[in-house]
């Protein structure tokens, strides 16, 4: 767990669990079992500035100052600053994108962080990573009986952040998720909705005239959803069976080596339009094209469901079906605050996200193939 507002991924302090148990000397004025080293690793900050923060407050920025109290508050550390209350902590929960791999939630993830702290809430950035749930979940919530260290989790994606969301729905902390897949685990959720933008998908390439079309697809918990609408969308669109040989679909691992694997295949089979639900195969695809020596569009159109960084700047500009970042993280922080004011009241929300269509360059009628 990171609990800073503005890091990045992998270039995170100490957890807690490892700076309670730091053996630096602490300074006068600060807590007896943590060091100022300890304090200034969790709060991202210099041990110059932590020491300023705590000894003459109005001396460091408003923003190295809350980083300061953050880490103080996850440490379990008494500030001695009493006279400024206590800032309520929200708890945003990713799962740790692999090297090499495009991070889906980066911009909700951006945007929800600068929300939050709108909102006079401390963000606490957690990246969840395999086998990590139980110390992730620890270091948030503190030992069993005693009040949690954050107030509310809002978790993006599934995988590690997913059993992390579990790990905290077991003490009941106010959550709610934003994900590809639909579960009968109880947490409030927001779904996005990725069948609606696959058959948005396949009706615009169909209307351009495309009648060879294949799904490139991440092997994760929600292929099979997304599989199955890419097929029905085909089925129904053109009125054919569409069977694996009429309606092609590459499952791939993630990174972008593992969608030129993708793209080759889909390119063996004669698709004249790929549909990528990922970034990294939208970037594999176009890197499969290239050593092809295949144009993008004119050879191949490529259309990318779901957030693509860059997409206006890259070569060609990519067409895509997208979500409005900017209501999901209004609606999930809204819903998360009133969990927050009322927590034996709030009712479980579950609702779906439509993408939409935004159309650019990398997707026109079919020429060569």
């Amino acid at each position: 767990m990171t609990p800073s507002a503005d890091s990045h991924p992998g270039a995170g302090a100490s957890t807690a669990a490892e700076a309670l148990h730091a053996s630096t000397v602490p300074e006068p004025g600060e807590h007896r079992h943590v060091g100022l080293g300890a304090i200034a690793g969790a709060a991202g900050v210099s041990k110059a500035t932590a020491s300023r923060a705590l000894r003459h407050p109005d001396t460091v920025s408003p923003g190295s100052l809350a980083k300061v109290r953050r880490a103080l508050a996850i440490l379990g550390v008494d500030s001695g600053s009493h006279d400024t209350p206590s800032r309520q902590m929200v708890a945003l929960v990713r799962p740790a994108a692999p090297a090499g791999n495009v991070d889906p939630y980066g911009r909700l993830f951006d945007l929800l962080t600068s929300k939050v702290f709108a909102q006079g809430i401390a963000a606490v950035h957690v990246e969840a990573a395999a086998y990590r749930a139980d110390a992730l979940a620890e270091s948030l919530l503190g030992p069993a009986g005693s009040d949690p260290h954050v107030q509310a989790a809002i978790v993006l994606g599934g995988g590690a952040a997913g059993e992390l969301a579990a790990k905290l729905a077991e003490r009941n902390l106010p959550q709610i998720r934003v994900s590809n897949a639909r579960h009968e685990d109880g947490i409030s959720r927001i779904v996005l909705d990725a069948t609606d933008g696959i058959a948005t998908a396949v009706q615009h390439l169909v209307h351009l005239g495309h009648r060879r079309i294949g799904l490139a697809v991440l092997r994760d918990s929600a292929a099979a959803v997304r599989i199955a609408g890419f097929r029905k969308s085909m089925a129904q669109v053109l009125h054919i069976p569409a069977t694996r040989d009429q309606a092609p679909v590459v499952e791939a691992a993630g990174g972008t080596m593992a969608g030129v694997a993708a793209a080759e295949e889909l390119l063996h089979l004669q698709c004249s339009a790929v549909i990528a639900c990922a970034p990294s195969l939208s970037f594999g695809i176009l890197e499969a094209a290239a050593r092809a020596r295949l144009d993008v569009p004119r050879d191949l159109s490529l259309l990318t469901v779901g957030d693509m960084p860059d997409a206006d700047v890259i070569a060609p500009p990519l067409s895509q079906v997208s979500y409005d970042w900017e209501a999901i993280a209004v609606s999930a922080l809204n819903e998360v605050r009133a969990m927050m004011a009322n927590p034996g009241e709030a009712a479980a929300i579950d609702y779906s996200m439509t993408p939409d269509l935004v159309l650019r360059a990398s997707a026109v009628p079919p020429q060569r193939r």
